[in-house]
């Protein structure tokens, strides 16, 4: 039969009778600091198994209290080599264990006391307090376990969280940059818009009686102007008069940007671009309401370049 040594945790082995204090401190913990080097014993200690959770030291005593101390130092510590020997070769084992350490081998060493079950230790107690240690390292390394999971975890969400975040901020600073600034400033653009492009007509139309009212007075207090005079007069207001065009051209000021707006203006001429930006800035304070408006409004744009801007619209 062959003998197999087994890794035998710390807290399952009870307390042998023989105490620390017979070994000097000084060797223990120097022992302990060589396991913990090592990561292990070399030289396994000699075991009975007392139930089935626990067991007792029968030799390598030494090694034990090393194997304690070194557990003190290091919690990852917590197993020594053993041997686990059975009962029936329990006499035999121990005495070729004591010989290969003995100085003489003539002297017979005598058997170890059996175990005797009415002087024996209450072996349901130990079996408990090994139980108790036993379920408190585990549910220590469980704790640890879960608190360093979910740490990791939190730090994963709060990683994606924040991505997700900064694109989103990334993407309502774009879309800020492409609105133009009155659309920002105004609370209700939609609302402007639709009234502002319903009331160019009406006013318009007012606009016309009112001229023609004004239009009437004065020829009744002037001269009577020549019919060639009063034709060229008519084709130039031609296109300004027209209802449609210049709620066309006054929907446009209202709306478009400013590269529109200078494309547009560009077409009755080229100098007029220059206009494309104060128009924008005005409507940006308030819409306009009438092209007389825009006139009045806009610096340096003259009746009759507006009546080349809205014939070319």
């Amino acid at each position: 039969m062959s003998l197999l040594t087994s890794s035998i945790d710390l807290d399952t082995i009870t307390p042998p009778a023989i105490s620390n204090s017979q070994f000097p401190s000084h060797q223990v913990e120097n022992l302990a600091s060589l396991f913990l080097k090592a990561g292990d014993t070399v030289s396994p200690i000699i075991v009975r198994k007392i139930s089935p959770i626990a067991f007792e030291v029968l030799e390598g005593h030494f090694e034990y209290y090393a194997a304690i101390k070194a557990q003190e130092i290091d919690e990852q510590f917590t197993a020594i080599r053993a041997y686990v020997v059975p009962p029936e070769l329990e006499s035999t084992i121990l005495e070729q264990y004591k010989f290969l350490r003995s100085p003489s081998a003539s002297t017979p060493i005598p058997a170890p006391p059996e175990l005797n079950h009415e002087t024996s230790p209450d072996l349901a107690k130990i079996e408990e307090a090994i139980a108790n240690r036993l379920e408190q390292k585990l549910t220590a390394a469980i704790e640890k376990t879960i608190e360093e999971r979910i740490s990791v975890s939190l730090q994963l969400i709060v990683g994606q969280v924040t991505k997700q975040l900064d694109a989103h901020l990334n993407d309502f600073r774009q879309s800020l940059s492409l609105v133009p600034v009155h659309q920002v400033i105004d609370t209700k653009p939609e609302t402007i818009q639709a009234v502002a492009e319903l009331e160019p007509e009406k006013i318009s139309k007012t606009d016309k009686a009112t001229k023609s009212k004004a239009t009437a007075k004065t020829t009744s207090k002037t001269p009577t102007k020549p019919k060639s005079e009063s034709k060229k007069t008519a084709a130039k207001n031609k296109n300004i008069d027209d209802n449609s065009q210049i709620s066309q051209v006054l929907s446009d000021f209202n709306t478009l940007n400013i590269a529109d707006l200078e494309n547009k203006l560009k077409q009755s001429a080229k100098g007029n671009i220059k206009f494309a930006r104060p128009i924008h800035e005005q409507r940006s304070q308030q819409l306009f309401i009438s092209i007389d408006d825009v006139i009045s409004r806009v610096k340096g744009l003259a009746e009759k370049t507006m009546e080349r801007i809205v014939s070319s619209w």
